[in-house]
């Protein structure tokens, strides 16, 4: 349970949702990401992966969610993700090679922490 919240949130940090491709292609790659928590019930930090094409972003794993939001052309995530009861609010942004910023989780399990992600291709 708290490894699909964690999931949720850093699997899809980078996933939420695409805006003008074009602006958005310098992000295209293969993304390892980092869900650290630092509050709530969530203890322990999770890896995930996450593909970035033509400034889409899907999930480089396994898992089944919602998501609502956007990737900027300037890097800016703001979304949130949803799935098995629980909500998983995302912000931060990417450069061209790496990205940092928060979530926070709210339904099931209540925890909130910090994302980076690092771009592997």
């Amino acid at each position: 349970m708290q490894r699909l919240s964690t999931n949720l949130v850093l699997i899809v940090a980078l996933a939420l949702l695409d805006g003008p491709a074009l602006a958005q292609q310098q992000f295209d790659g293969h993304w390892s990401i980092e869900a650290i928590p630092e509050r709530g019930t969530c203890r322990r930090p999770h890896h995930y992966r996450a593909v970035i094409e033509n400034g889409t972003v899907r999930n480089g794993g396994s898992g089944k969610f919602n998501t609502a939001g956007g990737l900027e052309p300037d890097g800016r995530i703001r979304g949130s993700v949803q799935g098995s009861k629980t909500r998983v609010d995302v912000t931060g942004r990417l450069s061209s090679r790496s990205g940092s910023g928060t979530w926070t989780s709210a339904g099931r399990l209540n925890c909130s922490g910090r994302w980076n992600a690092e771009k592997r291709s």
